[in-house]
């Protein structure tokens, strides 16, 4: 057989190949030959000008008199270019943006802050929400895009994620039975379990109490208890995440009930050595993100990635525990899960996991269920409650350790192989919420998980969790969420911040009708709506329970029994015994039957047994407007005396006499009275203002997507909804807009 022949035979050559080659002496002669070719293909040979190099699509004609159309790397050349060619450099003077420096930016907002607060995430939504001041903090309301359907289409089939760190959390320490014992004296009782049930003392579960000082509702607060490290445990610890709109009042009720004493001016913690009880605010120590919808689960399952490396000091403690190892494990088998709504209702797990900032991704992904796992029944481990996130010290350490993301980007130009992941960042503990969503009508919509996470690190958990796929809702989001969901407004009518919330709501409804011109507004007069743009309870309660005090208290119903047995008596046809006072506002739901709208303020009437027929809905008659000839009387009248003033200001301007200065008193006086001549007073009472009786308000109404019809949600009289009781149809309401004649027939649930 022939010997092999080398590789330069057919050049005559006789050089062997060596048997092995030196790997440190061919990459060293290769990369001199990489770093040759990389300067050959910079340095050009063509006499071309810079923005003649660019690509044809990347060329603009406006280039040749303005840097800023070119790349950043280019600029300085084409510059210089300009400079040796003779033309003038005209370059536009730096703006008000390029002047601002990040010190004075800094600055700038902390000023901006002493008024109102910011949350971590404001920047980010400052640029693509529409911003509104709501009870002392800067919220974002809606996007800028028109995205409602989108919204929603998110809480139904994919991810909505929303800031809610105006919910502050408040920490108490101290004896249990001293805690439970005083926090039951201040809550409601007949709405569900107490903060002491067994459900809620061993920290897994979160629970929820309306709060009341001395009979007067404050709302509802949101805790959980810190589970217990050994059975002989006597000092516990309780977060109450309290809504912004009553924290004050709830943070004077706390210190008064506990007989608190604040320990210094600049310090947020507050004592009482007797019964060995503190609290402490966690103002600026927590941010709580809410995410909703089927793919939550999918979302966070990317985003947060448990800790494998134990480095810390405060993570070698807990990170080999076997609390530890059975929460990575849960949240392993989580990944099988197809929607939060299949996992324990209001469930807590904590987590220590990695920065997310290391494994985002590059651009915003899509967050996709995975079909191929079969979707098992889980079993709760017993400590899932148990975390670092709980001690002030760790998330303390865990913000003042955080790595910028100057230094992050810093990393990754670093990097050999571009687009590579970094090495594992640190540890970040956070606590994780299950919402069950709706449990009666379709199920399960709503669910989702509340994500807990330190101070410092909003933004970053914000910024991950939409490249992962979520999107961002605002507050009318959150109100729209309640709504589809059959809930009613989070702050109730019976409670100080709900009565200032709807005062709120009524003057913005008065201010917008005002701006319109006369020819362009409803005449409420002839439609017959005595104040339409209010909401008096009160008044309505009293003409309907004639032995009611005329100014007595403002109750909502929330004893789940008895709005139960109200719901039951609705539903079935047959007598149902229910026991109700005469005193309270019921929450219910409107359906529209057919067609017709559902908007706030709206009337709910009670029917008549000819309107049930199907001879057609009624109709309200027109009313005659008699203050329409006076509101003209007075509308000329002011006209020639603004025309009178305008003579005299020329006049006096002409004979070089000083203007004098104008009763503004009596325009002011002008447009009270107008204001009152349009609004029309009820004469007859509330509850027998127009043709049918008046039973209640809706508070909110919009088309329903998940019911596809209009509905509406609101209270009536618990004297009207008897009434209603002993008619022979009971399900069946009129409800009439302000802005219409027309009485549009739904159907009426109780809300429990």
């Amino acid at each position: 057989m022939d010997e092999e022949k080398h590789f330069d035979f057919a050049l005559g050559g006789e050089r062997k190949l060596p048997p092995r080659v030196d790997i440190l002496n061919f990459c060293t002669s290769r990369l001199d030959e990489i770093k040759s070719m990389r300067q050959a293909l910079k340095t050009t040979t063509a006499a071309k000008l810079v923005f003649q190099q660019l690509p044809k699509h990347m060329r603009r004609r406006v280039m040749a008199h303005n840097t800023k159309r070119l790349p950043r790397r280019l600029r300085q050349r084409h510059l210089s270019q300009l400079q040796k060619a003779g033309m003038p450099v005209r370059q536009k003077r730096p703006s008000r943006k390029y002047r601002r420096r990040p010190h004075n930016l800094l600055a700038e907002y902390a000023n901006r802050q002493r008024r109102i607060r910011w949350l971590e995430t404001h920047i980010w939504h400052a640029k693509r929400f529409h911003m509104v001041e709501r009870w002392g903090c800067k919220l974002a309301y809606r996007p800028c895009d028109k995205a409602f359907r989108a919204c929603y289409r998110a809480t139904a089939k994919h991810c909505l994620v929303q800031d809610i760190s105006y919910f502050t959390c408040i920490e108490v320490k101290g004896p249990s039975a001293v805690l439970i014992a005083k926090l039951k004296d201040i809550s409601l009782l007949s709405n569900g379990l107490s903060v002491g049930a067994k459900a809620y003392l061993n920290g897994n579960r979160e629970g929820s109490v309306v709060l009341c000082d001395q009979g007067t509702l404050l709302g509802t607060v949101y805790f959980h208890w810190k589970p217990l490290e050994n059975d002989e445990q006597v000092e516990r610890t309780i977060w109450i995440w309290v809504h912004a709109a009553y924290y004050p009042d709830t943070l004077c009720l706390l210190t008064k009930c506990f007989d608190l004493k604040e320990t210094g001016k600049d310090t947020l913690v507050y004592t009482n050595s007797n019964s060995q009880i503190q609290l402490s605010e966690l103002k600026n120590s927590l941010n709580r993100f809410k995410l909703t919808g089927p793919l939550s689960c999918a979302v966070l399952t990317r985003c947060l990635r448990p800790v494998k490396e134990f480095g810390p000091k405060w993570m070698q403690k807990s990170g080999n525990s076997e609390e530890t190892l059975l929460q990575y494990e849960f949240w392993e088998k989580l990944q099988s899960s197809v929607t939060a709504a299949e996992l324990p209702s209001r469930h807590i797990l904590c987590l220590t996991v990695v920065d997310p900032r290391y494994n985002i991704p590059k651009t915003r992904l899509k967050a996709v269920l995975q079909t191929n796992r079969i979707s098992l029944p889980l079993s709760v481990p017993p400590k899932l409650a148990c975390g670092p996130i709980w001690d002030d010290q760790v998330r303390s350490y865990v913000k003042e350790n955080k790595v910028s993301n100057a230094k992050l980007d810093e990393l990754r130009s670093e990097l050999l192989v571009p687009g590579t992941e970094l090495r594992n960042g640190e540890a970040v503990p956070v606590m994780l919420v299950q919402n069950p969503g709706n449990k009666t009508d379709n199920l399960g919509y709503g669910s989702g998980w509340d994500l807990i996470v330190p101070s410092g690190w909003g933004n970053s958990f914000w910024q991950a969790l939409i490249m992962w796929g979520a999107r961002a809702g605002g507050l009318r989001d959150f109100d729209s969420l309640r709504f589809e969901s059959g809930d009613l407004p989070f702050l109730a009518p019976d409670t100080e911040a709900g009565q200032l919330e709807e005062k709120r709501r009524c003057d913005l409804s008065r201010q917008r009708y005002f701006s319109l011109p006369p020819n362009k507004r409803a005449n409420y007069t002839k439609l017959n709506v005595a104040e339409p743009f209010c909401f008096n309870w009160r008044t309505l309660l009293q003409e309907w329970d004639p032995n009611r005090a005329e100014c007595g208290k403002l109750t909502v119903l929330r004893d789940n029994k008895s709005l139960t047995q109200l719901r039951d008596a609705l539903r079935k046809t047959g007598r149902v015994a229910y026991d109700i006072a005469s005193n309270y506002l019921i929450p219910v739901r409107l359906k529209i039957e057919k067609k017709g709208t559902v908007r706030q303020f709206a009337q709910i009437c009670l029917p008549l047994p000819q309107d049930l027929l199907k001879c057609g809905l009624p109709c309200e008659p027109l009313k005659e407007d008699l203050n329409q000839a006076l509101r003209k009387d007075k509308r000329d009248a002011h006209r020639r005396l603004l025309k009178k003033l305008r003579r005299e200001r020329i006049k006096a301007r002409k004979d070089g006499k000083g203007v004098q200065s104008v009763n503004l008193d009596a325009i002011k006086e002008y447009r009270e009275q107008m204001k009152a001549l349009w609004l029309p007073v009820a004469s007859r009472g509330l509850r027998r203002s127009c043709s049918r009786e008046v039973m209640g308000y809706v508070t909110f109404g919009d088309f329903s997507f998940t019911q596809a019809r209009h509905c509406g949600v609101g209270y009536v009289t618990s004297g009207a909804l008897r009434t209603l009781l002993d008619q022979r149809v009971k399900d069946k309401v009129l409800v009439r807009n302000i802005s219409c004649r027309k009485f549009r027939l739904a159907n009426i649930d109780i809300v429990v």
